[in-house]
C-alpha cells in the first residue's frame, strides 16, 4: 500500500505531508517515483517485522527525495506497533496540517 501512497504523493499537489508505515512490499520501479516526493514525510519502520524486508525499507527512506523526512523504527513486529509511535504521528501531522496549511490550491485554483 506505501506504493499508493508515494503515487498520490507525486501527483496530488494538495498533499502537503505524508505518513508511511514501511511494512509492505515496494516495487524498484517505485523508487524514483520516491525521488520525486518532496513534501515532509514521517515514516514508522517495525524492526522485527517478519513480512517486511527491513533494508528495502531503509533502501526506499534514502530514496525519498524530501528534505524534511523522519524514519522512526522500533523493536517489534508488524503488530507491535507502540502507542507512542502513533503519538509521534499525531505530533507530525499537527505540525504540518495546520488551517489554511493543509491544502495547496490546485493548479488551476479550483
Amino acid at each position: 500500500m506505501i506504493s499508493i501512497g508515494i503515487r498520490l504523493a507525486v501527483v496530488e499537489p494538495r498533499i502537503v505531508a505524508a505518513g508511511f508505515f514501511a511494512g509492505s512490499f515496494v516495487p524498484r520501479a517505485m523508487f524514483e517515483e520516491a525521488r520525486q516526493v518532496t513534501i515532509p514525510l514521517h515514516v514508522l519502520l517495525q524492526w522485527d517485522d517478519e513480512g517486511n524486508d527491513r533494508q528495502a525499507a531503509l533502501d526506499l527512506f534514502d530514496a525519498f527525495g524530501s528534505k524534511e523526512k523522519s524514519l522512526h523504527a522500533n523493536m517489534g513486529g508488524h503488530t507491535g506497533v507502540p502507542q507512542f509511535a502513533g503519538d509521534a504521528a499525531a505530533q507530525f501531522f499537527t505540525r504540518h496540517l495546520k488551517c489554511g496549511r493543509a491544502i495547496r490550491p490546485a493548479a488551476d485554483g479550483s
